[in-house]
């Protein structure tokens, strides 16, 4: 399955503003996870879920950002040395802090790509604004192998000229790709229940 198809079957599935609310909750759970591991295995299925909902995903980026968080964080050492990589000594409390930071904040975005997409709806002006922004981000990510390095900012303009104009004619509007009934329950508003409730877990058996 391609990733438009697994983009549409996500958004079929789960009602914007619930989808919205359950990262919300799952944010939450993961910032108060109080174990390592239990924050490495939200990572997972925030990427999980991240590459289910259709979102384009790098690995090498992700490994390159958290590997430079994890790299920052033993600038400091702090705690037992356990090591060291020519002038740099690696410590136990530095190095479990960096790996905290770094599995809680690509979890937080792989939750945020999952959760938040452009049929998102908030009420007032800055909601509109923040839902066009969505759709912006997303004509942006839709583009980007169109990029060449030749002619580098030509092909940047011509993204955003083209995302600017289907903005301004409303191409693609969110009401009419995204219009559901909010009262209407969806099977998908359980999966959302099982996965809040399971992040929590942890958080009363521990």
């Amino acid at each position: 399955m391609g990733r438009p198809e697994r983009r549409e079957r996500w958004e079929s599935a789960f009602a914007p503003s619930r989808l919205a609310m359950a990262g919300v909750a799952l944010s939450a759970a993961l910032l108060f996870q109080p174990s390592l591991v239990g924050r490495a295995v939200m990572l997972a299925c925030a990427a999980a879920a991240a590459w289910l909902s259709g979102r384009r995903l790098s690995p090498l980026t992700t490994v390159l950002v958290m590997a430079g968080i994890v790299a920052a964080n033993l600038v400091v050492p702090i705690g037992r040395k356990l090591g060291s990589i020519g002038p740099f000594a690696i410590t136990e409390i530095a190095l479990a802090d960096g790996l905290r930071k770094a599995v809680t904040f690509e979890a937080l975005m792989f939750i945020s790509k999952a959760c938040l997409g452009p049929g998102l709806r908030l009420p007032g002006r800055f909601g509109a604004f923040f839902a066009e922004a969505l759709r912006g981000y997303d004509r942006i990510l839709e583009r980007k192998a169109s990029i060449r390095l030749d002619g580098f900012l030509k092909s940047i303009d011509e993204i955003l000229v083209s995302v600017y104009y289907g903005t301004e004619t409303g191409e693609d509007s969110a009401g009419d790709r995204y219009s559901t009934s909010k009262s209407a329950i969806r099977r998908g508003d359980i999966a959302l229940a099982l996965a809040v409730a399971a992040a929590y877990l942890p958080l009363f058996i521990g």
